[in-house]
């Protein structure tokens, strides 16, 4: 329980803050969103043991796409990074991953709170621009799908940071 205080009170009053409640589970949200009313940061350590593959493509009608497929292996994973077809000088890339670093990357996607995105981001307002689509797969369960374009969901950056310290090209 807080302490209670007039800073407190003053807080709960102008709905800056909102009390997660006494009871402590394991699959508990961490965070509350005051714009949009809603919980997330749920537990993903089950998610995250499950994930067997990553399907990213962002890209535009100018530019082409970028797409970024990683499999896990029984060691770690494989990592595809295909260019746009606009940049002819490049190949497409291959790199091993290990256990480590497929751990890694697995856990900084979900500290994106991947799980609590909408399916679809769209900004009807824009004709051309960005497109995206992301596909999460798992041993046991539903592939996690979810797109947008010209709108991106929350720690959208933070999300292609995680991507881009794989030491392939930077998708941006």
């Amino acid at each position: 329980m807080p302490a209670f205080t007039e800073e407190l009170q003053e807080k709960l009053n102008k709905k800056e803050i909102v009390f997660g409640g006494c009871c402590i589970t394991g699959n508990a949200p961490t965070h509350h969103c005051n714009k949009c009313k809603k919980d997330f940061g749920y537990l993903t350590t089950d998610m995250e043991l499950a994930t067997t593959g990553f399907n990213f493509s962002l890209g535009g009608y100018f530019g082409g796409y970028h797409s970024l497929s990683i499999a896990k292996a029984e060691t770690g994973a494989v990592a595809t990074y295909t260019p746009p077809l606009s940049v002819s000088y490049m190949q497409s890339i291959e790199k091993q991953l290990s256990t480590e670093e497929w751990l890694e990357f697995v856990h900084g996607l979900y500290r994106c709170y991947i799980p609590d995105w909408k399916k679809h981001y769209i900004d009807p307002g824009i004709l051309d621009g960005t497109q995206w689509g992301l596909e999460i797969t798992f041993i046991d369960r539903k592939p996690l799908k979810c797109n947008g374009s010209n709108m991106f969901p929350p720690h959208w950056k933070k999300f292609l940071k995680v991507i881009n310290k794989l030491g392939l090209p930077d998708i941006e």
